[in-house]
């Protein structure tokens, strides 16, 4: 497996209670180019920028330097965009710097990025949900097929975004061809399934040998007056902040699970 090393810098600030917006947080994000393209490497400093900003509204203490050395820890940082949903962001790429490990070890270029972002953290007003989801795998080559289940312990409508490795998110289910997305707790809902004409065929973006992404399955209160439909469109997709901003209308009727994986190129597995 190829090895890259992201080296995260953040600002921390103090927390805050829930059921607010917490305005006008800066945090920063690096990433030192090791094994990818540029474009790959500024989109990972700016989403580790992001995931330390929504680590600092939701009170949640991270380290003040990490060091990764494999690609797939690398969406960890995402699983924290359930804790807080970035609403909006003014971005600001700082000179490009050097990361050095040691005296012993080459420079290396280093991307650094600032961003100032406001922070909606939910307060949950509904029930548990207890919504519980998995994938068919966690590392998918190119081509591989990804299936979706999703498991609640009562009603709910459910829902389930690709956050993709060009910094965008769209709603893959439900869709123009299936729209029954309401599940009960003795109901196991998969997708895709077999009856359905959709598939979720996985593929790198092109130059990319490997790219991190996830899925985003939200349960919704079934009393809740909107559908997802309502306020996403299917297979449309959206800025990261965009996205966001409109679930975090629905998030406090909502429970979500993030479920990060590996898309990698066949021959450099």
């Amino acid at each position: 497996m190829a090895r890259h090393i992201f080296l995260l810098i953040i600002l921390l600030t103090a927390g805050v209670s829930s059921a607010e917006t917490v305005k006008n947080i800066s945090a920063e994000g690096s990433c030192a180019i090791v094994g990818m393209s540029a474009e790959q490497c500024q989109l990972i400093a700016l989403q580790r920028a992001r995931a330390a900003a929504i680590e600092q509204a939701s009170g949640v203490s991270v380290a003040s330097s990490t060091l990764v050395t494999n690609m797939a820890l690398t969406a960890d940082f995402i699983k924290s965009y359930s804790k807080g949903f970035i609403v909006n962001e003014k971005v600001q790429w700082l000179p490009l710097s050097q990361y050095q490990k040691n005296a012993s070890t080459p420079p290396i270029p280093e991307y650094r990025v600032k961003i100032i972002a406001d922070v909606r953290v939910p307060e949950q007003k509904i029930k548990p949900i207890e919504l519980k989801a998995k994938t068919n795998s966690i590392v998918f080559k190119s081509g591989d097929k990804a299936v979706i289940e999703v498991r609640a312990g009562r009603e709910a409508k459910i829902a389930i975004f690709n956050i993709t490795a060009d910094d965008k998110v769209v709603m893959v289910f439900p869709n123009e061809h299936d729209n029954d997305n309401l599940i009960s707790k003795d109901k196991k809902l998969s997708f895709p399934d077999k009856s359905t004409k959709t598939e979720l065929i996985m593929e790198t973006l092109p130059g990319h040998k490997r790219d991190a992404e996830a899925f985003f399955i939200s349960g919704m209160d079934k009393s809740y007056p909107k559908n997802f439909q309502d306020i996403f469109m299917p297979s449309e997709p959206m800025s990261f902040a965009a996205f966001f901003k409109k679930y975090s209308e629905i998030a406090d009727y909502a429970e979500d699970v993030i479920l990060t994986y590996e898309v990698v190129n066949k021959g450099d597995e």
